[in-house]
């Protein structure tokens, strides 16, 4: 059965919601472009696992093209109430209702875009993740939330975040208190020629050549800086 075929039989599940079956509906034409089109199965396979953990989470609100409400789950409201000051009941809050024009109209410019830049909000440790979906058409859209758990720059963070050793991890968390191998090796109580090489073992697992690019690439993948946005202030 194919990815078409697999979400056409989804949205017939006794145990889906109206609200699920709608946004499901809406998930079709890009399952039937994905079919077509072999290079964006992948982004497409990361949409629908975008799509699963919302819907697990309940966080899932399914728009007119005016952003009108046409169904909102209740955890959905739940995060609005959260990590919005004023918040009418199946509304979209005034910021999100500029956010969500904002990339409709880009969308419109830029093609059909599977999957727009996402609105990132910070409340108390915490991160609320908000991904619109365009339907082809233009008629529907969708807005998947999630909400986690913010990444602190820790050496448990980079340990299991990054795939390093605990020793690695060490390394790396020193190197962004600027301190040098000399420094590093007496905090770890170890010699240089230890540090040097754990610093080859995260140079290779990061794809970079330098402390500095070490540094970056951790941020990134931690959450902690936008790609490229370091280079953007730079210019």
């Amino acid at each position: 059965m194919d990815l078409m075929q697999r979400g056409a039989s989804s949205c017939n599940r006794s145990n889906f919601s109206e609200c699920d079956r709608c946004v499901l509906s809406l998930l079709r034409p890009h399952l039937m472009q994905a079919d077509e089109d072999g290079p964006a199965c992948s982004q497409i396979q990361q949409l629908l696992k975008q799509f699963k953990h919302a819907l697990e989470q309940g966080g899932v609100i399914s728009l007119a093209s005016n952003g009108q409400v046409e169904c909102m789950t209740p955890h959905a409201e739940h995060l609005l109430n959260q990590y919005f000051l004023s918040c009418t009941p199946y509304t979209l809050p005034i910021l999100l209702q500029h956010w969500f024009k904002r990339q409709i109209s880009q969308c419109s410019l830029n093609g059909d875009a599977p999957v727009s830049i996402p609105l990132q909000i910070e409340r108390a440790g915490r991160r609320l993740t908000i991904r619109l979906i365009p339907d082809p058409s233009k008629d529907h859209y969708v807005l998947l939330l999630e909400e986690q758990e913010q990444v602190f720059w820790s050496v448990v963070a980079l340990e299991e975040m990054l795939g390093l050793t605990k020793r690695e991890a060490e390394v790396l968390f020193w190197i962004a208190q600027d301190k040098s191998n000399t420094g590093i090796a007496g905090v770890l109580g170890c010699c240089e020629g230890t540090v040097r090489k754990h610093l080859e073992n995260i140079y290779r697992k990061l794809g970079v050549q330098s402390r500095m690019g070490a540094v970056m690439a951790a941020l990134e993948k931690l959450g902690l800086l936008s790609k490229g946005s370091f280079v953007s202030s730079l210019s």
